[in-house]
């Protein structure tokens, strides 16, 4: 799995017009995706209020699709500040 950061796209903005960082994903962020690499967790959660270092937003297609390495598990909660196609 690769996450690329989130380079010169975001500057000051609000919750809901923040993209997907997937390079060619155009698609509105619905989800925050963070490491835990002590625990070899990844958690996907609801969009943070704003964007944190060492976070990834991630659309719903590319959060669902997102798997965790050998001996690494996942941790979803499925709700999302978006409501599926709100605002697109």
């Amino acid at each position: 799995m690769r996450i690329a950061p989130l380079l010169g796209r975001v500057k000051s903005i609000a919750v809901g017009d923040r993209y997907c960082v997937k390079p060619t994903c155009r698609n509105y962020a619905d989800f925050t995706l963070n490491y835990d690499y002590g625990e070899r967790v990844i958690a996907i959660g609801p969009l943070l209020g704003a964007p944190a270092q060492g976070s990834y937003d991630l659309c719903s297609d590319h959060a669902a699709k997102t798997t965790a390495p050998q001996g690494w598990q996942i941790v979803r909660s499925a709700s999302s500040r978006r409501t599926p196609d709100a605002g697109r």
